[in-house]
């Protein structure tokens, strides 16, 4: 039996290193993006690096990412600036795209970085099936991409696992973030 093979998507950012880390301590195949060359690469010699921009993919993105069994996506761009017209103007419709052309090629597993501001302005506990209520830009549109896809599995058999991230902090973080580490 061959080995689970798994993509990840935006793998040198602050949460696609510590997956990328904790993938490592498996018996997986792991293929792995960055963006930009100045991007330190974990453990280059364990996981098939690719240079990759989303808003650029070919129609056999998923061929040239290994026909991956899961796919973990964690990229976007356009951060931290929540209420930019960017998310639902450039971001949504490469994510959309990207994402197609990948379930197109036969993907049957996808784990996407969703975000708490899906929800809006909240308080108190929150339940993963409230309806969303997105106030900014970012939030509608990772609402309206959970949505496009959940219209794609209409047609085409594959799963989501939709993890709305809420807060994230901790080593590797932006600098510029309100509470570095």
């Amino acid at each position: 039996m061959s080995k689970l093979k798994i993509a990840v998507v935006g793998a040198t950012g602050f949460i696609g290193r510590h997956v990328v880390t904790e993938l490592l301590k498996y018996d997986v195949d792991i293929v792995a993006t960055y963006y930009s060359s100045k991007s330190k690469l974990i453990s280059p010699s364990k996981v098939h690096w690719l240079n990759f921009d989303i808003g650029k993919s070919s129609d056999n993105i998923f061929s040239e990412l290994g026909k991956p069994d899961v796919l973990i996506h964690l990229t976007w761009s356009g951060l931290p600036n929540y209420n930019s017209p960017h998310h639902y103007e450039t971001e949504l419709p490469n994510q959309y795209d990207f994402l197609r052309k990948m379930i197109l090629g036969g993907l049957k597993s996808v784990v996407i970085a969703g975000t708490c501001f899906e929800y809006g302005m909240q308080s108190g506990p929150l339940s993963a099936d409230m309806e969303t209520e997105p106030n900014n830009s970012y939030g509608f549109a990772k609402d309206v991409l959970r949505k496009q896809l959940e219209y794609l599995q209409l047609k085409y058999e594959f799963k989501i696992t939709w993890a709305r991230l809420f807060y994230m902090y901790g080593e590797g973080q932006s600098e510029a973030s309100l509470l570095p580490q």
